[in-house]
């Protein structure tokens, strides 16, 4: 089977510059595809910050900077336009970009949910019987909340590879957001011979306008250290942090329990009997603290008396793609 070329998508380096390039293409895409790496760039900000701000047991993730972000890069689309942001996100995931590979991702998930689980896709929503004729005002609300899946989503991708980050390299957590580029420069500095064409453009304009502005001052010293840092470390429980994370947005949709959770990831888990998987006051406390994954006190959900809570299934689906991800 012949795999299809990703798409090459420039790197554009501001606002203009992009509009210019779609004018002169004669395609829109350009410009919905500098959104689309707007939103996943803020939310990956957002992310880290919080990460770098608040120590373990402090820390609260997962709940809906991907969607607020969202409305602020897309709130202002007509219901008409909605068709389109969703085939741009669509092209998108097979751009060369560094952001596609997260909506790839995504997109692969909704998919799951809608074999899986309950459909977000409007279109799996009225092959299953779950909608009729909808009334324009209906199917935007429909639109919208598949947007808002996506969204909850991407912060679930998005929290595991800032937590796996900040655990294998934690002076990646600098105390301002300039330190914690250049450390990351740094650090993709050191594969830098690996990185595609779009890669190693985006990496050589980001280096030069942080040495210009750091130029002659110790925090550039940051990229060198991250260069030659020596010092990983590692996750304690990959499989729980990894899998607690990923589906955190099925508990939430679910309304799955601790319980519920846990006995899922005991399935598929390692090292099942041991903390936190061997009761669900430890599984509780560990989400909470070590994962900062925090339920709404309102929340009174009952757990699944066989094991297998509404949307197991696509739980089920992700376990064998997020071991191909993790072995990558």
């Amino acid at each position: 089977m012949k795999m299809e070329q990703p798409e090459n998508l420039p790197p554009f380096t501001s606002w203009e510059e992009c509009h210019a390039y779609g004018e002169a293409k004669q395609d829109p895409f350009y410009l919905l595809a500098f959104m689309i790496e707007a939103w996943v760039g803020d939310v990956t900000l957002s992310t880290v910050e919080h990460y770098a701000e608040n120590k373990s047991g402090k820390r609260h993730l997962q709940t809906g900077i991907a969607w607020e972000s969202w409305r602020r890069i897309f709130g202002h689309a007509r219901p008409d336009e909605l068709r389109g942001i969703l085939n741009a996100l669509s092209r998108f995931s097979n751009c060369d970009a560094p952001e596609s590979t997260h909506i790839k991702h995504i997109l692969n998930l909704v998919t799951l949910e809608d074999r899986y689980g309950k459909p977000v896709s409007i279109s799996e929503r009225i092959a299953a019987g779950a909608e009729q004729a909808l009334t324009q005002d209906e199917l935007f609300r429909k639109m919208r909340y598949l947007f808002q899946r996506m969204a909850e989503w991407l912060e679930a991708i998005i929290h595991w590879n800032t937590h796996f980050s900040a655990i294998i390299a934690p002076r990646l957590l600098q105390p301002s957001q300039e330190q914690r580029e250049l450390y990351q420069l740094g650090l993709i500095q050191r594969n830098h011979a690996n990185l595609d064409t779009n890669g190693k453009a985006w990496w050589q304009f980001r280096h030069g306008k942080m040495a210009t502005r750091f130029s002659g001052k110790p925090e550039l010293g940051l990229i060198g250290q991250a260069q030659s840092n020596e010092k990983w470390g590692s996750l304690k429980r990959p499989q729980v942090d990894q899998l607690a994370i990923h589906w955190w947005p099925l508990l939430t949709r679910y309304h799955w329990t601790d319980r519920d959770m846990r006995l899922l990831i005991r399935q598929v888990g390692e090292c099942p009997e041991e903390y936190p998987l061997n009761e669900d006051k430890a599984f509780a406390d560990y989400r909470q603290k070590a994962l900062g994954l925090k339920k709404a006190k309102s929340n009174q959900d009952k757990s699944s008396p066989d094991g297998h809570p509404a949307g197991w299934k696509v739980a089920q689906a992700m376990t064998r793609g997020l071991e191909d991800e993790s072995s990558e």
